[in-house]
């Protein structure tokens, strides 16, 4: 459900360029000198807000114990306060909901998490991050951390443990494994109701890419099989420590109860899709005889009873017209 409080307005405008050691910043951006009354530049007061509160905070708790961010597990900590507010007002929990968090790193998403649902759990692999958050929370009820992978955790058996048929899914992913963490949830799809994540920016620019565009392709079509997606709002990379090269994006996937098209067979229209997209710049008539093995003649024949020219590339066709091709492709 909604919140009961709007969200803040997203931060406009692209990250500040930084150069080694220190923000670059421009003459025009300079920090006025106090005694002539102005006003530091924006970014610079961004900082310095960082620095005396999330941040420094941060890096205390974790130097405390020893812990730093690892770069294996593609570790970037949130450290925006408001920002944090703001992607779990996105979750639309409820008070009945039960929520899985992944990654949930040195909790910044956490405990706001947890004063959402009936219960969190929140799944982390790295062992020391995992005793931080059991000593930070340990006053917090509801809140469940499993020291793991997400992706070995049994969504549905989870689902099951707390009496109720679908969860909610939140975190902020690692860039690296942005697909398998998708397709773990999408497998496990029945006992999900949706997921809110934040992913790369250029990432979430492919899910929701149109037919015909360059950043179209199978992974758009495997995301729009599984889920509706919703693109919520830009995080800048300035939000994150250690700081990231890109922006991300959060996004809503709704998990569907079924697919929005029919085929015989999900492994033979994803066998298509990714066929085509192999050879993105190929004719159907070509990848078609490829993907599936068969002679001109029957790819023609294939393509009339699916009503789609074999002239035509595989990256201009919609998930609905796939699924016409594997329909007409299917034995039998």
């Amino acid at each position: 459900m909604a919140s009961s409080w709007p969200p803040a307005p997203a931060p406009r405008g692209p990250a500040p360029r930084r150069g080694p050691g220190k923000a670059s910043v421009s003459p025009s951006r300079r920090v006025p000198n106090p005694a002539r009354g102005g006003r530091a530049s924006s970014y610079v007061r961004e900082r310095a807000a960082l620095e005396g509160g999330g941040l420094s905070r941060l890096k205390r708790v974790l130097a405390e114990r020893g812990l730093a961010p690892r770069r294996r597990f593609g570790q970037n900590f949130l450290i925006r306060e408001d920002l944090a507010d703001r992607i779990v007002d996105h979750c639309h929990l409820s008070q009945d909901d039960v929520a899985v968090e992944i990654g949930p790193g040195a909790g910044a998403l956490t405990s706001r998490l947890a004063s959402r649902v009936r219960r969190l759990i929140a799944v982390e692999k790295d062992t020391g991050l995992a005793a931080l958050l059991r000593e930070e929370l340990a006053e917090l009820p509801g809140v469940e951390i499993v020291e793991g992978d997400f992706l070995a955790f049994d969504l549905p058996a989870a689902a099951a443990a707390h009496g109720v048929p679908r969860l909610a899914v939140a975190g902020n992913i690692p860039y690296n494994i942005t697909t398998p963490v998708l397709e773990r949830i999408f497998d496990q799809r029945a006992a999900v109701r949706v997921a809110v994540l934040l992913v790369q920016k250029e990432y979430a620019e492919r899910l929701a890419a149109a037919a015909g565009t360059p950043e179209y392709g199978s992974l758009t079509l495997f995301a729009r099989y599984h889920a509706l997606l919703e693109p919520l709002m830009t995080v800048r990379a300035a939000a994150f420590w250690p700081r990231p090269e890109v922006d991300s994006m959060l996004v809503r996937f709704l998990l569907r109860e079924r697919p929005p098209v029919e085929v015989p067979s999900e492994a033979l229209l994803f066998r298509i899709i990714r066929g085509s997209f192999q050879m993105r710049r190929k004719q159907l008539m070509n990848t078609l005889e490829e993907t599936l093995g068969v002679g001109k003649q029957d790819v023609a024949r294939l393509c009339r009873a699916a009503g789609i020219d074999p002239r035509r590339r595989g990256e201009t066709l919609t998930l609905d017209e796939f699924a016409k091709l594997a329909r007409a492709a299917a034995p039998g």
